[in-house]
């Protein structure tokens, strides 16, 4: 008879999680490896299998983990946010951010594990919905909103998966486009 194995302590599990975030940040997908994986926790491949089961369970834990802390999170603290022109500052502000080396390397992922992919159109799709809600609370207009969004979405995920990548620029891109989509001056402008 095979002896029980012991429940893994969250703190166990997280060790590795922010161990896969950084590998994911630091060296991209192609890197996200067990040996490197264990090496950014300072941890053994035994310390890795008491804590997680299997290699294909750990990489399911870490797309749900990316998507609670550096999605779900945000996106319910920008709701929390009562006033609109102040959320989307607030959206903008997170916009600039985000891990983007982290969520570059998760798009990469995407483009070839199923799992990973179905959790980046929910997050797209979660992230460009905020974002819609607080233009129809500004604008008005539903259909304007969602295209509004859609495009602050094409801003973000093009400074991500892009070669000039400058946050100076992605900064300008956002303000620019916040004040046409507004219909405002640059002195009127949210910041």
């Amino acid at each position: 008879m095979k002896p029980a194995r012991s429940t893994p302590s969250r703190y166990a599990q997280l060790r590795f999680l922010d161990a896969g975030m950084t590998v994911l940040a630091d060296r991209g997908h192609a890197a996200l490896k067990l040996a490197a994986v264990c090496e950014a926790a300072c941890a053994s491949t035994g310390s890795f299998y008491h804590a997680f089961p299997s290699w294909p369970e750990f990489t399911s834990e870490l797309i749900r983990y990316w998507r609670e802390v550096k999605s779900n999170r945000i996106i319910e603290a920008a709701r929390q946010v009562p006033d609109a022109s102040d959320r989307l500052v607030s959206l903008i502000e997170t916009g600039m951010t985000l891990p983007h080396a982290t969520e570059a390397a998760i798009r990469v992922w995407a483009a070839h594990d199923p799992e990973v992919a179905r959790h980046q159109r929910e997050v797209d799709a979660e992230r460009r919905d905020v974002i819609a809600e607080t233009y129809v609370e500004l604008l008005g207009d539903e259909e304007l909103a969602r295209h509004y969004a859609t495009i602050a979405m094409y801003l973000l995920v093009g400074y991500e998966s892009g070669t000039l990548q400058s946050l100076d620029t992605l900064a300008f891109s956002f303000r620019v486009f916040v004040e046409l989509a507004l219909g405002v001056s640059e002195d009127d402008a949210p910041r």
